[in-house]
């Protein structure tokens, strides 16, 4: 799996952590979800057929996909490991302002 670093103003990592507490996802699961919308998997409308897709849409035909959203983060592990963490180093200190 890859890692995508994008900086985004504070307003819109406001707004995209209240949309994600509010539906009981992580950040990074709602950015994924965006993402995923903005650039779906090549498939016959465009031409392309690839064996996963085609996969993918005859199990959602016939009810059996399964796509869980990554489960929610804990507030007070995430305060814990926030704890733990102070102090550490201005590169750990930014991955925490950042939310990450």
């Amino acid at each position: 799996m890859r890692q995508l670093l994008v900086r985004i103003p504070d307003d819109l990592h406001a707004r995209l952590t209240a949309k994600a507490k509010h539906e009981g996802v992580s950040v990074n699961a709602l950015a994924n979800k965006a993402l995923q919308a903005a650039a779906p998997p090549p498939g016959p409308s465009n031409g392309i057929t690839t064996r996963r897709y085609r996969l993918r849409e005859k199990a959602r035909e016939l009810g059996v996909l399964v796509e869980t959203p990554a489960p929610p983060v804990a507030a007070d592990r995430f305060t814990a490991a926030l704890k733990e963490t102070e102090g550490i180093g201005p590169v750990v200190e930014e991955l925490w302002s950042d939310g990450r």
